[in-house]
C-alpha cells in the first residue's frame, strides 16, 4: 500500500474494528467508471484484542498485495478494508462483471490456499466507500489525537503526567476570536493571546492552553469541545501539542 492510506478504529456491532481506507481515492473515484463493488473476506484467528496475530497478518498482506496486483492490471481500485470479528474484507471498485471476478478469486485462493469469500454489488456512486470506509470529520479528529499521543508514547513519554496542552484555533474576524476565548477561560483553559492576520496566516489564530496529562479520554473529550464551539463560531480547530515528559530510569 501506498502513503495514501490511512486507518482509524471505531466498533461494528459492539466489537472493535479497524477500518483502513485509500484516502487517495477520494479524489480520483468519482472521475473514473468503476460501477461494480467487490467485497473479497479471509478469516483469521483473533487475539486478545481482536487483531490477527502476526503470522495471520502476514499472510493477509500477502493476499491483499495479491489482489491488489491483479486488480489494478483490471483498472480497478484498492479502497478500503475492515478487520473485525475475526474477518479481513477488502473492498475493490471494478469495472468488470461478476463472473470474471470469481474467476479471479477461486484462482487467487487457490494457489494462495486460503478459503476466500466474494460479494459483488452494483455501486456506481461509491456509496459504501464515502458513507462507509471514508471517516467522518469526528472519526478524523480521533485518529489525530491518537497519531499525537502514540508519537508521545514512543518517544517513552509518560502519559500520566501532566503538562500544558497547547491549542490553536483559527477564525475569520476578532469578534469571532473573543467569544472563543470566552468560552475557553469558562472551560479552564488559559489563554495565551490571539494572533492577528499577517503575511503567510490570513486568519485570527487564538492560542490557548490547559495543564492535563495527553490521555486519550481526557484528549478527545476536549478536541471534540473544542472542535464543537469553534464550528458554532464560525471557526476551526487547528489542533494541539505537547512537549514530550519522558519517564526517569531508576
Amino acid at each position: 500500500m501506498n502513503s495514501n492510506w490511512e486507518a482509524f478504529e471505531t466498533e461494528i456491532d459492539g466489537a472493535p474494528a479497524w477500518i483502513l481506507f485509500n484516502a487517495g481515492a477520494a479524489r480520483e473515484l468519482r472521475q473514473l467508471d468503476l460501477p461494480n463493488l467487490l467485497r473479497v473476506q479471509a478469516d483469521y484467528e483473533m487475539t486478545p484484542d481482536g487483531l490477527p496475530s502476526a503470522e495471520d497478518e502476514d499472510r493477509l498482506q500477502a493476499l491483499e498485495s495479491e489482489l491488489e496486483d491483479w486488480i489494478k492490471a483490471l483498472d480497478g481500485r484498492y479502497v478500503g478494508q475492515v478487520t473485525a470479528n475475526g474477518l479481513r474484507t477488502m473492498f475493490f471498485h471494478v469495472s468488470c462483471g461478476r463472473e470474471e471476478a470469481q474467476n479471479l478469486i477461486r484462482r487467487i485462493a487457490l494457489r494462495m490456499d486460503i478459503p476466500l469469500g466474494m460479494k459483488m454489488q452494483a455501486d456506481p456512486a461509491y456509496e459504501v466507500y464515502f458513507g462507509q470506509l471514508l471517516p467522518t470529520a469526528d472519526e478524523r479528529r480521533r485518529m489525530r489525537d491518537m497519531t499525537a499521543i502514540a508519537a508521545l508514547g514512543a518517544a517513552g513519554d509518560d502519559l500520566n503526567e501532566p503538562r500544558p496542552i497547547e491549542h490553536a484555533a483559527c477564525f475569520a474576524n476578532r469578534h469571532q476570536a473573543i467569544a472563543f476565548a470566552n468560552w475557553a477561560r469558562k472551560n479552564r483553559y488559559i489563554v495565551d493571546g490571539i494572533r492577528s492576520p499577517g503575511e503567510h496566516q490570513p486568519h485570527f489564530v487564538l492560542q490557548f492552553h490547559k495543564r492535563t496529562p495527553p490521555l486519550p479520554e481526557i484528549i478527545n473529550a476536549d478536541t471534540a469541545a473544542i472542535s464543537h464551539m469553534a464550528g458554532q463560531l464560525g471557526g476551526s480547530y487547528e489542533g494541539w501539542h505537547a512537549e514530550p515528559r519522558v519517564a526517569k530510569a531508576g
